[in-house]
This record gives structure tokens, C-alpha cells and sequence, in this order.
């Protein structure tokens, strides 16, 4: 990358809105949903980027809620070979859920999962799987709720590689407070923006 692309100051021109469609599973046993989803919304609009929310209502709802099978405490494990708790099998449960192809504008939406995971780290994006990226936020976000962007990123630059230039990127180490360039760029590309 050159430096104009590590720019954090950009602004994209134009009205792109990121879409997402929330999900919230059994076993979220904390929500600071809001949380993250206000941090995501407050950096977007800083870089000219607006954030479409479904369900309206920003509020786990019975029909956006994925009950898990069992244990509704069970961590989910993406490991098809060893549990029914898979990440696939998520991703399958919200598709039957919300089409957004069944919509009037067949606009596509990132979906966004709150759960409990059993991996390291505030949130996931799972990548190469028979879906497009998707998200999965954990109940204990970071302090300042910057991993639903940092998501949001991965799923746009379809890559699970980090960017640690410059200091303080919100795509390298969290915590970080500012977005470049190039991730608005990609994040204005992405499958789920329009």
C-alpha cells in the first residue's frame, strides 16, 4: 500500500449504505449489541458511509433468534465433523430465517451473528465456506466495541489477513480508532454495500 491509501481521514463521496441483517443465538448470554453496533455506525458515518440495520428495531426479537439444539449454553464450534454446532449449520438456520433475495429490492445483507464461540477473539468473520462472508460477534466485546467494524472489514476484504499500518488501525490490533482508506474502499465495494 502506499501512504495515500493508509489515509484516515477519507471520505467516501456519494450515499453508500452498508446493509446488515442481525441474528441472535441461544447462548448470547450477554448483549452488548448495541454497544458494537453504535461503534460501527459512528465510524461509518465518519467516513461518509451510512449503516442499514434489519431488523429495524436493533433489538434481539423471537423471530431473529437462533435457539441451539440441547444446551442452549453450548459454545458454537465450527467443526462439522465432531459436533452439529457448526457455523455452517448457523448460516443455515438464518437463511431460513431472512432471504434477502426474497425482498422486494433483492438487496444483499452481511449477516451478523451475537453468540458465543469457542475460539480466541472478540469476533469472527468466516470466509471460503458455501455462503459469502458472514460475522459472529462474541458476548464479551472489546472495551470500546470496535470488533463489529473489524469484522465488517474482513467480510469486505474477503481476507483473514490484518493490516497493522498505520498505529492504531482498527484493522490491525484492537483496540484501534482509526479506519483507512482502503478498508472505506472495500467496505463501499463490498457485496453487502449499495
Amino acid at each position: 500500500m502506499n501512504t495515500t491509501d493508509w489515509d484516515p481521514h477519507y471520505k467516501h463521496p456519494g450515499k453508500t449504505t452498508v446493509r446488515l441483517t442481525l441474528f441472535w443465538v441461544s447462548n448470547y448470554y450477554q448483549d452488548t449489541s448495541q454497544k458494537v453496533l453504535k461503534k460501527a455506525e459512528q465510524m461509518l458515518a465518519e467516513h461518509g458511509l451510512g449503516l442499514d440495520i434489519y431488523p429495524k428495531s436493533r433489538q434481539s426479537a423471537p423471530n431473529h433468534t437462533i435457539q441451539i439444539p440441547g444446551d442452549p449454553t453450548q459454545l458454537l464450534v465450527n467443526d462439522p465433523e465432531n459436533t452439529p454446532y457448526t457455523y455452517n449449520w448457523l448460516r443455515n438456520q438464518a437463511a431460513a430465517i431472512f432471504d434477502d433475495q426474497a425482498t422486494k429490492d433483492k438487496r444483499q445483507r452481511l449477516p451478523v451473528f451475537f453468540c458465543q464461540f469457542k475460539a480466541s477473539g472478540y469476533g469472527i468473520t468466516v470466509l471460503n465456506s458455501n455462503w459469502l462472508p458472514y460475522c459472529l460477534i462474541g458476548a464479551n466485546p472489546d472495551p470500546d466495541g470496535y470488533c463489529l467494524i473489524h469484522e465488517i472489514i474482513h467480510a469486505a476484504t474477503n481476507s483473514a489477513i490484518h493490516c497493522n499500518t498505520p498505529k492504531g488501525n482498527v484493522f490491525g490490533d484492537i483496540p484501534g480508532n482509526i479506519m483507512i482508506r482502503t478498508h472505506v474502499q472495500a467496505i463501499a465495494k463490498a457485496y453487502f454495500s449499495r
